[in-house]
């Protein structure tokens, strides 16, 4: 953008000498000509100039956007360490809040498949056939049926 800026500069001092120079002049369509190639060296320059400012207003949205991941994804470490994978049932495991109390199908679960990416994803409860309990991940689409939850056994 700096050259073209530059190069913007000098022809605007080009015209100037040109229009110093013009009374020496006789032919007006010299004088015209000359006028017309400085101001399609103008327009180029701005053309250039507007397409790198939309490249650089780009960039810097992207790198807003860069930040805010950056931002989400700490602050979701921070949430993170505040859970710990757990057995809800037979082989069937969720994160859930390391100070929980209580049985565990009172308690919110955190689809494992979606920690591992570092999306926290809140398992939704549902009723199966046959009397079983379904866990469901929105963002994922898991599901895990079981018969009954695990009993917590305090350590």
């Amino acid at each position: 953008m700096i050259p073209e800026l530059l190069g913007a500069t000098q022809s605007v001092q080009a015209l100037a000498s040109l229009l110093k120079s013009a009374n020496g002049l006789s032919n007006y369509n010299e004088i015209l000509l000359a006028v017309t190639e400085v101001n399609t060296k103008l327009m180029n320059a701005n053309a250039v100039a507007l397409a790198s400012q939309e490249q650089q207003s780009l960039l810097a949205k992207q790198l807003r956007d860069r930040e805010a991941e950056l931002e989400a994804l700490i602050l979701w470490k921070k949430d993170a360490e505040l859970l710990e994978q757990v057995e809800v049932a037979q082989g069937v495991f969720a994160y859930m809040k390391k100070d929980r109390r209580g049985p565990f199908q009172s308690q919110p679960k955190y689809c494992a498949n979606c920690y591992f990416s570092n999306r926290p994803s809140l398992l939704q409860e549902s009723r199966e056939d046959y009397r079983n309990t379904g866990l469901n991940c929105h963002l994922c689409d898991a599901k895990m049926v079981f018969n009954f939850y695990k009993s917590e056994i305090a350590a």
